[in-house]
């Protein structure tokens, strides 16, 4: 079993492994970087350390992961309907999310930055998933799509991305977002 952080951000459920997470702070000021190619969009103060804040919907966007072609996991041929009784088992309390803020993780990402926070427009709750309540990620996702998540779960019969936070928050994807434009 293995625990995560749910967040939501522009509409869409993601999950990450709590072992990454260093804080969870409230909304805050962030100062602003000029826009330029990165996904870093500005600094904030976390207990006297100026942190990074990225905002990674963009790159999630371009991942194209259509809700429609990911349905909910089959049932197993052999089980009959453990996935959904394990769905069901989540109490609702641990599906209400709290206000928006800044995920402040601790993730080695080829720079020299030690923490990194997220911007969410709400945080979940940590549930604990087995590791067969995560999907893979399908093989017919593009590849950018492929690399930056792990797998998907549901959780109270809604889909949460989990996402592999060592690509997402790597240097290469925080400081050449911009290149090349946007995909279509």
């Amino acid at each position: 079993m293995r625990q995560y952080l749910t967040f939501e951000l522009d509409g869409r459920r993601y999950g990450v492994p709590v072992e990454y997470i260093n804080s969870v702070l409230d909304p805050q000021a962030i100062t602003p970087l000029p826009h330029g190619s990165t996904l870093v969009t500005g600094l904030t103060n976390v207990r006297g350390n100026v942190v990074p804040v990225f905002d990674p919907r963009e790159t999630l966007r371009r991942t194209k992961v259509e809700d429609d072609r990911l349905a909910k996991k089959p049932k197993p041929a052999a089980g009959p309907a453990e996935p959904l009784e394990r769905e069901k088992a989540v109490p609702a309390a641990e599906l209400e999310d709290e206000e928006g803020g800044i995920v402040i993780f601790e993730a080695e990402n080829g720079t020299l930055l030690p923490f990194i926070g997220l911007q969410a427009d709400r945080i979940g709750k940590v549930v604990n998933l087995e590791d067969d309540e995560i999907s893979p990620v399908p093989n017919f996702l593009p590849n950018d799509a492929t690399k930056l998540f792990d797998g998907f779960c549901f959780i109270g019969g809604v889909r949460h991305s989990i996402i592999n936070l060592a690509e997402l928050a790597s240097k290469e994807s925080l400081f050449s977002a911009g290149e090349g434009g946007r995909h279509a």
